[in-house]
């Protein structure tokens, strides 16, 4: 995916821990195979990963960083991958220097555990996307580079059928999100296989107190009782819009039209309150 203009990661978050945290609910926006039940600060030894998940694909390790990486992440990630005996390591980050590169790619000739470099880029809309920018080599005898399929569910979204705030780049198949930030507040379109959901992401520095000022703008009794979602060093609002999700195929426009409809109205009054 193409970005016609870029911003720096930490425009958008106050904090790497911040920045994992949105990684490790969007895995599959990495395309590094997958990945389920992803954990943030995840105790390694006597120091802690940014992201360990499991899955189909065995154990994954993350390591992110804002700006350029450097050969301090690179060696946690190491170590952290030989600790976890993880299947796949990924060092995300907005830039990689040509060493760097060299290296990981040496690494995936001699080593079990597939090895990437992402680079993380985002728009003027705050929304992410992530290139291989090194990952284990391909045989192309048995194997092509898999092409680009966009996801079923979001394309009428993304190409503006329900309306122009979520319209956008074409989504890949298995991420299941949509987003759109207004105010340094992330408003989040969720798809889960049996419900869909809407969730708002506080960022900065002030994020619990402009959080309750903000939730004062959406009555629990008109909103379906959302609830605070606060894991460690996170500040988070989920408004439950269907008992409804991915599995339920037969349902997708009543689906596309409740999330984007409770979306675009939980945009605007953030966006008309000047909070």
């Amino acid at each position: 995916m193409k970005l016609q203009e870029t911003k720096s990661l930490s425009d958008i978050y106050t904090r790497e821990e911040d920045f994992s945290a949105d990684l490790a609910d969007t895995l599959d926006a990495l395309n590094v195979g997958k990945f389920e039940d992803a954990e943030t600060e995840a105790n390694v030894g006597t120091r802690k990963a940014d992201i360990v998940a499991v899955g189909e694909d065995g154990t994954l390790v993350v390591e992110n960083q804002f700006g350029k990486a450097n050969w301090d992440h690179w060696g946690r990630l190491e170590a952290y991958a030989r600790l976890k005996e993880a299947d796949t390591a990924a060092l995300v980050a907005e830039n990689f220097e040509e060493l760097m590169i060299v290296t990981c790619n040496l690494r995936n000739e001699d080593s079990n555990v597939d090895w990437y470099l992402i680079q993380a880029q985002a728009n003027s809309h705050d929304e992410l996307s992530f290139h291989h920018v090194a990952r284990p080599a391909i045989d192309i005898q048995t194997e092509k580079k898999p092409e680009f399929v966009e996801s079923e569910f979001w394309a009428p979204i993304r190409k503006g059928d329900y309306g122009e705030l979520f319209k956008g780049e074409p989504i890949p198949d298995g991420v299941d999100w949509a987003m759109r930030a207004i105010k340094n507040v992330r408003v989040w379109l969720f798809l889960r296989k049996k419900q869909c959901y809407i969730r708002l992401d506080f960022i900065k520095t002030d994020q619990v107190e402009r959080r309750d000022k903000i939730m004062e703008l959406f009555p629990k009794s008109d909103y379906n009782n959302w609830e605070y979602l606060d894991p460690p060093n996170e500040t988070k609002v989920i408004f439950l819009v269907l008992e409804k999700g991915k599995n339920d195929r037969e349902d997708w426009d009543e689906i596309r039209e409740k999330l984007v409809e409770m979306g675009t109205d939980i945009y605007n009054k953030i966006d008309e309150s000047g909070l």
